[in-house]
């Protein structure tokens, strides 16, 4: 169910779901061209809702005037476009395709989004039209992205703690591999939830590049300190008040450098191993807390 404010005859902001929106409609009290704002700030026009008005009578049908036109954003460019527009004017682009910009509202997004932080629209498709019900439907029937950060996260921690202790027999390190896949999976979904205009980085940047050699020195405060500072903005941007602990990310950083010194300085084994394993908690206490601010997200999508 999604919830809306409108402003009523007494210019009061009332709170309405989707039942009452459809009666205000019938009443006449709301029109297409009636502004309406979502619980997370954004604001757009009732006649930008398909199908609002085609259950219930509205004053325009009644009147006999044509509903304008609803205005939307190129997918492509960003430029705003007419509904009935068959390519933008400015890029030539068609409506349908490209997800570089969410066609419902604008923002700039990441190619591998699947779903517009800002209004909730799914990118498959990128069509534009804006249905909160059926959108977050699709995305969470077609695959739960909830279950899927759990699953990753819970993989994650338990190949670490299973094959960790065993590396010193060997058979421990094909685990430890998996583990470091199942994070880099984990970390890659976390990064896909952030929009353009706020992630740093695109996920298969944050990834990759930590696996290139003395420039993931620096990456590593890109890929994970970056990831909770922006994981935060986002968590804001949508008026949730959970925060994601990036000093964790922070120390996290701080543990790989110094790490990697000592590896290069020292062949102590168990200081090694103790460093490793610090460094190892740490990520898997960063990555909860960041997977716990994705879910948040997640959870206020759900109609």
């Amino acid at each position: 169910m999604t919830n809306f404010f409108y402003t009523d005859t007494n210019n009061q902001k009332q709170l309405v779901d989707d039942q009452r929106l459809k009666e205000l409609v019938a009443q006449g009290l709301i029109n297409p061209h009636t502004p309406l704002e979502t619980v997370g700030g954004h604001k757009g026009l009732a006649g930008q809702i398909p199908g609002l008005f085609d259950v219930a009578p509205s004053p325009f049908s009644q009147t006999g005037q044509a509903q304008p036109p609803i205005e939307l954003f190129c997918t492509n460019c960003g430029n705003s476009i007419s509904e009935q527009a068959t390519a933008c004017m400015s890029c030539g682009a068609r409506p349908t395709g490209h997800k570089k910009f969410c066609r419902r509202c604008g923002v700039a997004l990441n190619p591998e989004q699947v779903i517009c932080v800002k209004c909730g629209t799914p990118l498959a498709g990128n069509s534009g039209a804006f249905n909160a019900v059926n959108t977050i439907n699709t995305l969470f029937n077609a695959a739960d992205p909830i279950k899927k950060l759990n699953t990753y996260f819970k993989a994650f921690w338990i190949c670490f703690a299973v094959g960790f202790p065993l590396c010193l027999i060997v058979i421990g390190i094909p685990i430890v591999i998996a583990g470091v896949v199942f994070g880099c999976m984990l970390q890659y979904q976390l990064w896909k939830l952030i929009p353009a205009d706020i992630a740093r980085t695109t996920p298969g940047k944050a990834i990759g590049f930590c696996f290139i050699p003395f420039f993931n020195l620096y990456w590593a405060f890109v890929a994970y300190k970056g990831l909770g500072e922006d994981m935060n903005k986002t968590l804001q941007q949508r008026g949730i008040q959970y925060q994601v602990n990036e000093g964790l990310g922070l120390t996290f950083c701080v543990l790989w450098i110094v790490g990697f010194i000592l590896s290069l300085v020292s062949s102590n084994v168990i200081v090694n191993s103790l460093l490793s394993l610090a460094g190892l908690i740490v990520l898997i206490c960063f990555f909860k807390s960041v997977k716990d601010g994705a879910i948040a997200l997640l959870e206020q999508m759900k109609p």
